[in-house]
């Protein structure tokens, strides 16, 4: 469920893209449809055969890395002021992630059960959070009244 090219809002400026400020509502809309898929995957792993958990696993990180990219980039265009911390989180969960990837690989079923146990709390914290805070950011920049 890794977000497609066409759904993607270009942050770039050029000639047929408007102005930043205009394209808020579509990025604020782009983050809350990628949270959903990426929790949606999760759901979906849980239910994984054990054989196929590791490669489900994989793509599942693949999944959040790109979700991270584009937070960053929004980050970037509206020159968030809470840049090094959000990456900093970004960094330790996909850090975490990547470490456990080698076990699961070699089939550790414990470790799988206690992965499907901490992965959604882990992305809701930074959802709720850090996220949140992002989405106040560029609804502040773009001039969106509150509407979540």
């Amino acid at each position: 469920m890794v977000p497609s090219a066409d759904r993607v809002v270009s942050l770039a400026p050029s000639g047929d893209n408007p102005p930043l400020a205009q394209r808020i509502p579509a990025l604020l809309a782009e983050m809350d449809a990628e949270h959903r898929e990426v929790l949606e995957s999760v759901a979906a792993l849980a239910v994984v055969p054990p054989t196929q958990f590791a490669a489900a696993y994989g793509a599942l990180v693949a999944q959040i890395e790109q979700g991270f990219r584009e937070e960053e980039k929004m980050m970037d265009a509206i020159g968030y002021s809470e840049i090094r911390a959000h990456r900093r989180d970004h960094a330790e969960l996909l850090a975490l992630l990547h470490r456990l990837r080698p076990y699961l690989e070699d089939g550790n079923a414990p470790l799988a059960d206690i992965v499907m146990g901490m992965i959604p709390a882990m992305l809701v914290r930074h959802m709720a959070g850090m996220d949140q805070a992002l989405a106040l950011a560029l609804r502040m920049q773009g001039g969106v009244a509150e509407r979540h």
